[in-house]
């Protein structure tokens, strides 16, 4: 009995400061995510297209490279700390909750922005015949659009409480927080469990909440809108709300890079007995280009495990997609299993990992857990499977049935009929899925960093053991490497999409 009362009591601080972050985290993102998904999505707002293209690309930076670029302008040894003798901004509390809340922010105006996007044309044609364009955005845009903000709100809780990176950086403990420090600290991955159970079963228990109360929200046997939408014109509010949308990209940006730019070309040298701070676009030029040089193990160690992870992840993700089109079973077993792993949070994934793994009593097990990559490798392939199999369940689904039919009758197999038919004209899915997948896989932090064996770094690793000291120039340039790499990654994302969507 006390043994639970000593958890439940370990339990509480961890809970109430989850919590705490998450509401803080929806307090800023929400509302203003929302709004800019309205403003991108159903108004008449110029440069629209080319904001939304920025926001989806800031879904790719991982949550270490964001912290990154904040800390190096306010937090620890920043540049405007440093230069301005400003008092350390991003530190605690603070810090946490502006890193989580930029974060955050390109999601929740998304997802939003989808939902304001999907609402019937007929209701709004047919509201504003007897009311003003005000009120038909509050009885009727607004409302058909709250499931997708609720959504949103899941989404955020999700990220902001399954995530070490932030809060270990700053000090703030979490449940996975915790988890992360009880592990480096050596505790058994058991004790680990233990100790962070109560608040992973609530932190379900809301989710699945969250769930049933969309479904609930969300009004039913609503087709996709085919029409075009109608379009909210700003009039006088056009001014404020370009000024608006510009700040917010500014902030989420311009501010972030800006402070990359700057420490990687920072100069400091002695003059009469004084440091001389300048900046040197040369230097700068010279950090990023030979980062990858100065950091190659650990650019190969990390390119070897994603790029094998993801196309474990994408190829198991064929098998459950195609298995998914047998019936609404087994579509609800696919989705749902994808929707579980993507909530799990990562150190989660590395505690489950390590027990399947290490395992003194099977030699083999032992063995390549401590002298092979196979540890990381599977917490890869579970971390960047849910998206894959999202994607590829999508690609699948569309596929008609008639056609698949006209191959059964020609005496195709259901394995003749995936790789003859399903995948040949699924490629642009197929390619999304494993750049995707690679992404997270090359991105990820909370569930590898529990598992690599000695020996092996990978890059977000080494950034992040790196932060902890403060953004330096060649921490700078380290960041600034991954970051190019990453929007490669969601410019070609972004291209297999549109050639998908065409082909479909």
């Amino acid at each position: 009995m006390s043994s639970g009362v000593l958890v439940i009591d370990q339990a509480w601080p961890l809970l109430l400061n989850t919590a705490v972050l998450v509401a803080a985290t929806w307090t800023i993102s929400l509302p203003l995510g929302s709004l800019l998904g309205w403003l991108l999505l159903r108004t008449d707002l110029p440069g629209r297209r080319a904001a939304i293209i920025l926001l989806g690309v800031l879904l790719f930076v991982p949550l270490y490279l964001q912290a990154a670029a904040w800390q190096a302008g306010f937090g620890l040894q920043g540049w405007a700390i440093l230069v301005f003798g400003m008092p350390v901004w991003l530190e605690s509390w603070t810090g946490s909750i502006w890193v989580h809340a930029m974060a955050a922010l390109p999601w929740v105006t998304l997802i939003a922005g989808a939902g304001f996007r999907l609402v019937e044309p007929e209701l709004e044609e047919q509201a504003i015949l007897d009311a003003t364009p005000r009120q038909v955005f509050f009885h009727v845009t607004a409302r058909s659009a709250l499931p997708a903000i609720t959504i949103a709100a899941v989404w955020v809780m999700i990220l902001t409480a399954g995530e070490m990176t932030v809060t270990d950086l700053f000090g703030v403990r979490t449940y996975a927080e915790e988890v992360y420090t009880r592990m480096a600290m050596g505790e058994g991955p058991r004790q680990s469990l233990v100790s962070v159970l109560p608040g992973m079963l609530l932190l379900a228990v809301l989710v699945g909440a969250a769930i049933v109360a969309v479904a609930r929200i969300a009004p039913r046997d609503r087709p996709i809108p085919m029409r075009a939408r109608w379009v909210y014109r700003l009039g006088r509010w056009r001014v404020f709300a370009v000024l608006l949308t510009a700040i917010v990209l500014v902030i989420l940006v311009g501010i972030p890079l800006g402070n990359l730019l700057y420490k990687a070309g920072a100069v400091v040298r002695m003059s009469d007995d004084e440091m001389v701070r300048s900046w040197s676009g040369w230097k700068l030029v010279t950090m990023v280009v030979t980062s990858p040089l100065r950091n190659a193990r650990e650019f190969a160690w990390s390119l070897a495990l994603s790029g094998s992870a993801a196309t474990a992840a994408v190829a198991a993700a064929i098998g459950a997609a195609w298995w998914s089109r047998r019936g609404e079973a087994a579509t609800a077993t696919t989705v749902g299993l994808a929707a579980v792993a993507l909530a799990v949070p990562g150190p989660l994934v590395g505690l489950a990992t390590i027990a399947l793994v290490n395992r003194p009593e099977v030699p083999l097990l032992a063995y390549l857990y401590d002298r092979s990559i196979l540890a990381p490798w599977l917490a890869l392939v579970i971390r960047c499977f849910p998206p894959a199999v999202l994607i590829l369940w999508q690609a699948m689904r569309t596929i008609p049935r008639e056609m698949l039919d006209a191959a059964a009758v020609d005496g195709a197999s259901p394995a003749g009929q995936l790789w003859r038919i399903v995948l040949p004209s699924r490629l642009h899915a197929l390619g999304l899925a494993w750049l995707i997948a690679w992404a997270v896989a090359l991105g990820d932090l909370a569930a590898s960093i529990l598992v690599v064996p000695p020996g092996v770094t990978t890059l977000s690793i080494r950034i992040f053991g790196l932060l902890h000291y403060g953004v330096e120039d060649q921490v700078a340039g380290i960041c600034l490497a991954m970051t190019a790499i990453f929007a490669g990654i969601a410019a070609l994302a972004i291209f297999l999409a549109g050639r998908w969507r065409k082909a479909a």
